[in-house]
Parts: structure tokens; sequence; C-alpha cells
């Protein structure tokens, strides 16, 4: 990596592994890390750590009960402004799914109760669809195989159809953040260009385009503020972005 991670960070992950590798043993194939921390967007206060863990089986609830007692906050307490950790079986990644099944699901850190889901159709699959797509060209390997050995290949189609689902879940639940502007430019990139990005590299993307809203250039500064940003200049920027993707759709046959 160019930029490495804070120390504290790469203490924190090497510990994380430690105690994976302890308790799972050769049942575990490889951890992963996603995310800005893996391509030199990690900024200390704003970002969390997305970490993705493959085990070679099914878990059964104990064991499942004994990883999350392991890695929570309680049990090792994360620098970063959270832990996203999700355990997936081989079989749900490997080859690649439309909707990956994970075992756990493990949101935990600092000034907040953990989040934990053990049951996939809890959850938007859509988020876990793109995560995975990105990870695999972009996240790095903290143990085992190489991503793209690791996760299976993800069609084009599916990840634009995941988009639109992301789009769609914002519009639903958090319009007014900066979070929904930043991701809907980094979903705008990938339609134009199929690069992956950092939501706030895809936001410097976004404000070289043609017609982008000026909202793109709030959302930069509202990450930091967290102010909430009006809906209908959202929307416009929405309506740019969904535009596109359904045209894509219509001419992709991958």
């Amino acid at each position: 990596m160019d930029h490495p991670l804070p120390e504290d960070v790469e203490a924190y992950l090497e510990e994380l592994i430690k105690r994976l590798t302890e308790y799972l043993r050769d049942r575990l194939v490889g951890v992963y890390l996603f995310g800005s921390a893996s391509y030199d967007a990690y900024e200390s206060g704003l970002s969390d750590l997305d970490v993705q863990a493959i085990v070679k089986d099914q878990l059964d609830t104990i064991d499942k009960q004994a990883v999350i007692s392991r890695v929570n906050q309680a049990a090792l307490p994360c620098p970063a402004t959270k832990l996203e950790f999700v355990v997936y079986a081989q079989s749900a990644v490997y080859p690649a799914s439309r909707h990956p099944r994970f075992e756990l699901n493990l949101n935990t850190g600092p000034h907040q109760l953990d989040h934990i889901s053990l049951d996939p159709a809890h959850e938007s699959n859509h988020w876990f669809l793109l995560d995975i797509a990105m990870g695999r060209e972009r996240g790095r390997r903290l143990y085992g195989p190489d991503t793209t050995d690791a996760f299976g290949a993800i069609p084009r189609r599916w990840i634009l159809e995941a988009i639109e689902n992301s789009l769609e879940w914002h519009q639903a639940n958090e319009l007014n953040s900066a979070n929904s502007v930043l991701n809907a430019c980094r979903g705008w990139r990938f339609i134009v260009t199929g690069e992956f990005s950092s939501k706030v590299d895809g936001a410097k993307w976004a404000l070289q385009q043609p017609g982008c809203p000026d909202i793109v250039r709030r959302a930069i500064a509202a990450r930091k503020t967290g102010d909430e940003l009006p809906a209908a200049q959202v929307m416009a920027l929405y309506d740019i972005v969904v535009t596109a993707n359904r045209a894509k759709l219509a001419t992709d046959h991958e």
C-alpha cells in the first residue's frame, strides 16, 4: 500500500487474524480487508474497517457466538469508528452468488450497541454483493488466498442491479445524508467507467462530469459536518445516476 494504515489499526487487524485462526484453525480459508482502508482512502475518525472472512463450511450457532465473543468491541476494542465483519462459507462466494448468504454479520465499535445478524433474510443483500464485487477487485488479503481466488467473479449486470437497489434503499432510508450522495457518485462512476472507487473519489470524479449537480460538492463537506442535504437536490443527482444505470442495463448482456 502507498499509504500505510495507522499503527493501531494494523495491530488491531493482526490481533483479529490471531483470534480467528486460534479458534477456527484449519476451517478458516481467508480474511480480507475491504472498503476505504484497503485502497488508501482511510481517514482516522471517519472511516470504519470492513473485514470479510471465509470458512470452509457453514458454522453452527455455537461457533458463530464464539467468533462474535472474540472479536466484538467488548473483547477487542476497535480503533476505527466501527468494525463491519462478515463471515461467509466458501460455497456462498465461490462461485459467485447473486444473493450471497453470510454466516454472520457483526457491526461493533465504540459508542454503539453491537448489531448482530445471523440470518441473511433480515438484511438488504445488495450491500453484500457490492462489497464483494469491490473487495474482490480492490481488497487487501490479510490471510489466505488472493481475493480473486477466494471470491468468484461477479457479472457486471448483477453489480448494476445492486447499484439500483442501493439507490432505492438510500432514497427510502437516508436520502438527505452525505453518504447517500457519495454512494450515488461511486455508483455513477462504475456505471460509466466500470471502475470501483472510494465514495470520496467517486464524488471527485462526478464533479468532473457535465451537468453534475452542486449537491456533490456540498456532500463532500457534509461528510465531516453531518449536515443534512436538501432532498430535491439529492434527487436531481439520483435522476442522473438512475437514468445512466437503466441505459447501461438495457444494453448489457453479460
